[in-house]
């Protein structure tokens, strides 16, 4: 089957981290079928891309596109229903994809896959103009996925039938490695991945990293991501004299990433809340402990592996808790948490979820509801 994926979150040269989740997502679809990518990029993205005709085997085409600057739905739209002649399926991923099919009609059977978090406050109509256009676009698709199953709760008031939940893909290392468990007496490496903003928390883990020194532990933080709150956390750094012991690493490739991850000694991520989880769960994938707060689909996402903590925004409880997940630690207890990881981010059954997913928005197109 012919797949167009419609989406503004997709990986650019100059931003290999962006929409890495529907990148994977395309890469799964591909294997049983045709799959080509629209890719409705940020106008100010668009010259790093213009050379640029695949990702990683995936067909791709650039156009330009802001949910915020209307001048760019003409454009999108024409792009669009070029793309729709030759597709035998729809598949629009995250909520801005949805504002340019606005007076256009789609007769191939249509999925929407949702990864944003904010659709629940929009939804509720406390997001304005943002608020409207979801309450009137959700209900367009034939099918609606999310990514957990809070997600799904804030999308079903909107969407025609009940929500699908088929969670992120989640890497796993290709030679099978693990993180390593620590040695006693060793120093401990706490590792972060997320973008430098104060939703994921990075002056919380600095705070913690503070705290934890105070109580004597020989600890190290080192952050992967960027974002607008650099110069805020190095600041902090500074004044808490922290240089040497927080390191802010930026944006790395996968092969750096994972290394990072496999060399720490347990995961830190302070934030406010998720969709999923994915940096969550590639922790997980490597063996390693997890410390976590906030609220949303990570919490049920984590729910049942030993070595993960969910606690309060607080140095303090934060510091408490990465004591805790490295308490009793072991090589036999990262490998279950591998297994465990196994378990439950199973390609397999995201391929077949997505399978049936398919299945039913082409039933919906025949007005098969059964």
């Amino acid at each position: 089957m012919r797949v167009l994926i419609a989406t503004p979150w997709f990986p650019s040269p100059g931003h290999s981290g962006s929409g890495i989740f529907n990148l994977r997502d395309a890469q799964l679809l591909a294997r049983r079928d045709e799959v080509r990518v629209l890719h409705l990029i940020r106008p100010d993205w668009v010259a790093e891309a213009e050379s640029e005709a695949e990702v990683e085997g995936i067909p791709v085409t650039r156009v330009p596109f802001s949910a915020g600057d209307p001048r760019t739905w003409p454009g999108a739209r024409r792009a669009i229903r070029g793309a729709l002649r030759d597709a035998e399926l729809l598949h629009t991923m995250a909520f801005p994809a949805l504002l340019p099919f606005a007076g256009l009609r789609v007769r191939q059977p249509w999925v929407h896959t949702e990864h944003w978090s904010g659709v629940g406050d929009a939804a509720s109509g406390s997001m304005g103009l943002a608020g409207r256009a979801l309450r009137s676009r959700l209900g367009a698709p034939d099918e609606v996925v999310a990514v957990s199953e809070a997600l799904a709760a804030a999308i079903a008031p909107r969407a025609r039938r009940a929500p699908h939940v088929i969670g992120n893909a989640v890497p796993f290392p290709a030679d099978g490695r693990i993180s390593r468990s620590v040695t006693a007496g060793a120093p401990l490496r706490l590792v972060a991945v997320g973008g430098i903003a104060a939703h994921k928390g990075p002056l919380l883990a600095v705070e913690t990293v503070a705290e934890l020194l105070r109580r004597g532990v020989d600890v190290e933080l080192r952050w992967i991501g960027e974002g607008a709150q650099r110069a805020e956390v190095e600041a902090r750094v500074a004044a808490l004299s922290l240089g040497a012991r927080v390191r802010l690493l930026g944006q790395l490739e996968r092969r750096a990433l994972e290394d990072e991850l496999l060399g720490a000694s347990a995961f830190l991520l302070p934030t406010e809340g998720e969709t999923f989880g994915v940096a969550l769960a590639e922790a997980l994938a490597c063996g390693l402990p997890v410390v976590a707060s906030g609220v949303g689909g990570h919490v049920a996402m984590l729910d049942g592996f030993e070595a993960a903590r969910v606690v309060g925004r607080d140095a303090r409880e934060l510091a408490d808790a990465v004591l805790a997940v490295l308490d009793g630690d072991d090589e036999d207890r990262r490998r279950a948490t591998v297994d465990l990881a196994r378990e439950r981010f199973s390609e397999e059954a995201r391929a077949s979820a997505y399978t049936e997913v398919y299945a039913a928005a082409e039933r919906a197109v025949r007005g098969d509801y059964s």
